[in-house]
């Protein structure tokens, strides 16, 4: 496929982004939806993060001919307590490393097991497995940290942000505008779309216009995709990193 569908690329951050996703996900009746979206610069909300849009946002390049990702889960949280090794196994049928704290507090809260697929320009599924989206608190604060085994090849192709242990961790931030359905773009937003300073997310609950700021540190290991993604956060880059690497040592 052509990657420049895939460079650059975050999920959207709606405004509060949790207190948004569930106040959607009650509406749902049984099951929530991840999202699906066109691997495109602009989306349609609600979602909740998916990790392999945010690794392809940060230099993760997803190939196989994938053009669109779709994913769904229960809409309760399948664990609150932290994993053992033996429940990911049966759950995952892979064991990602869940780091049970961080050192700068935040402490694992509850975790979701879904369904993620990449689907290529007719429909047809090129990879479908499962996956885990991680919640930690610290305190009012938030973090969350994905993981995901993808059967597609995955390529690299932004620069390193850090390498430690012989894992390459990328970190990238966004700045997105959220409107609601119907806005029409002024020439101003035109523009700052074009140039990239606003990814514009479109639709949700809110009826004004926001903006909000998507932080992600990806990285791989024994072949299972990380990211850790945190939304409107006073964590800054070396924080992201620095967690990385804690869960890496995990």
């Amino acid at each position: 496929m052509n990657q420049k569908k895939w460079k650059n690329v975050f999920p959207e951050a709606p405004e509060r982004f949790h207190k948004k996703i569930e106040a959607t996900l009650l509406s749902l009746p049984s099951v929530k939806e991840k999202e699906k979206m066109s691997i495109k610069k602009r989306f349609a909300v609600p979602v909740v993060a998916l990790l392999a849009v945010l690794a392809l946002g940060t230099g993760i390049l997803a190939t196989g001919g994938i053009s669109s990702i779709n994913g769904w889960s229960s809409a309760h949280d399948t664990y609150t307590e932290i994993p053992t090794a033996e429940q990911l196994q049966k759950d995952l049928d892979y064991r990602p490393e869940i780091p049970a704290d961080f050192s700068n507090g935040y402490v694992f809260h509850s975790a979701t097991v879904g369904t993620v697929q990449g689907v290529d320009e007719d429909n047809n599924v090129v990879d479908r497995h499962k996956d885990i989206h991680c919640h930690y608190l610290n305190g009012d604060e938030t973090v969350d940290l994905d993981a995901s085994k993808w059967s597609v090849a995955l390529s690299e192709s932004a620069g390193v942000t850090e390498a430690y242990q012989d894992i390459d961790i990328r970190y990238s931030s966004n700045i997105y505008k959220n409107v609601p359905d119907g806005y029409i773009m002024t020439e101003q937003d035109k523009e700052d779309e074009a140039s990239g300073k606003y990814i514009f997310s479109i639709g949700g609950e809110d009826t004004e216009v926001s903006t909000s700021e998507v932080q992600g540190a990806v990285w791989i290991k024994n072949g299972i995709t990380y990211c850790l993604m945190a939304t409107d956060s006073p964590l800054t880059q070396a924080d992201l990193i620095a967690m990385a690497k804690e869960a890496i040592d995990n």
